[in-house]
């Protein structure tokens, strides 16, 4: 039987002809994974030192090109293992652990982003960084079939250890978020792991601009709860993109905000909101709204979730007014 070695740690036995991912899950290893395994995220790229192992599919080398993949980086999910192999993971990834909870609240912001509370339990204990994620198990089959798993952001403060928020959205013919809309209810318990993810607010002190939509709003959401939380008042704008009025949540909340944190200004922009309906705030596409309002980005930062069309659009953007793209940092929708 094939051995793994994590980190120049003693080897461990694997069957032959599993995952990487598998591999690593079934010695408590948990890597992050936003699409559950399938190859389309990348988010389970790990560092290859030496073995023997399957060669790249299709989806893998869509994902690993060309400097990552002179480096031996190869996706977990996909990489099977046929002989010994040692990998090398970042201390952040050990840490990781599964937790577990209880759903408290469920409210339906608009017809397809459902807003969960959920109660924690303290051991083992769970502590994250805003705008951070957690991969949360939808046990959409009964045992021994294993849970999906699906990332979602964080979509609250870190300041309460003992619940977090989160905000799907239902995606068409999604199994996992349609197991949360239609299945679950307050009271069940739920699992998640994590935390995972490096998109969180930089130390300096720069202006910053938020860019999001949808349930993109989660992440942004805990980064600005986060910053008037301790006392970071640093000049923000949030531009929050969606259709049309039906489709804004959480409005009382921002106003309420912008009150508490003068340094912050919350802007909804909708691009198919009807031309003779009442709406008097901004129309287009949220990128449009950017590029009037904020003409020169000059020593500012971004911080941008969405899908992979609007973050590219937005890094168009905010470029071409003079932001360099090393201020911009993002949390991209890749399923």
């Amino acid at each position: 039987m094939p051995s793994l070695v994590i980190n120049s740690s003693p080897p461990v036995e694997v069957p032959a002809g599993i995952s990487l991912l598998e591999a690593c899950a079934s010695h408590g290893i948990l890597l992050p994974s936003a699409c559950g395994g399938r190859g389309f995220c990348g988010r389970c790229a790990v560092e290859v030192v030496s073995g023997d192992l399957a060669p790249p599919t299709l989806a893998e080398e869509n994902k690993i090109l060309g400097e990552d993949r002179a480096k031996g980086l190869r996706l977990a999910c996909q990489a099977r293992i046929r002989g010994d192999v040692e990998i090398r993971l970042a201390p952040e990834i050990l840490a990781v652990r599964r937790h577990t909870g209880k759903l408290v609240a469920k409210t339906l912001v608009t017809a397809d982003i459902a807003h969960l509370r959920i109660a924690v339990d303290e051991k083992p204990p769970f502590s994250f960084r805003a705008g951070q994620y957690i991969q949360f198990e939808a046990p959409v089959a009964p045992p021994p079939a294993k849970p999906l798993l699906r990332a979602y952001s964080m979509a609250v403060a870190p300041s309460d250890p003992l619940h977090i928020e989160l905000m799907v959205r239902q995606v068409p013919n999604g199994t996992c978020s349609t197991w949360i809309h239609q299945n679950l209810q307050p009271g069940q318990p739920v699992a998640f792991r994590g935390p995972f993810g490096d998109f969180h607010l930089s130390g300096t002190r720069a202006p910053l601009v938020g860019i999001a939509g949808s349930s993109g709003m989660a992440p942004l959401r805990s980064i600005f709860q986060d910053m008037l939380f301790r006392g970071i008042q640093r000049p923000a704008r949030f531009f929050f993109g969606a259709r049309t009025r039906q489709d804004l949540f959480l409005l009382d909340e921002w106003a309420g905000f912008e009150k508490k944190a003068p340094w912050f200004e919350f802007i909804p922009v909708l691009s198919h909101e009807p031309a003779n309906s009442p709406w008097k705030g901004e129309r287009g596409l949220v990128t449009d709204a950017v590029a009037r309002r904020l003409p020169d980005l000059t020593g500012q930062e971004a911080y941008l979730c969405g899908s992979p069309g609007m973050i590219d659009a937005a890094m168009a953007v905010l470029t071409a007014r003079g932001m360099p793209h090393e201020h911009i940092f993002f949390d991209r929708f890749s399923v």
